[in-house]
């Protein structure tokens, strides 16, 4: 039985991404959500690629 090519699995997953660390995310306000409505109690919720990486943050009133 040949043994696996751990080098080239280790190649694979850095092209691919997988089990390394997320990004910092940049350009995203850490952070609450400002809103402009005065005593706004409304929802956030965030659009993420399925590797973790956040799209866009929406607020919905």
């Amino acid at each position: 039985m040949p043994t696996p090519d751990y080098q080239r699995i280790a190649e694979l997953e850095r092209e691919l991404g997988i089990g390394q660390p997320p990004e910092p995310e940049r350009g995203i306000y850490p952070g609450p959500p400002v809103c402009l409505i005065k005593d706004c109690n409304g929802d956030d919720y965030e659009l993420r690629t399925w590797s973790g990486v956040l799209l866009r943050r929406i607020h919905q009133h």
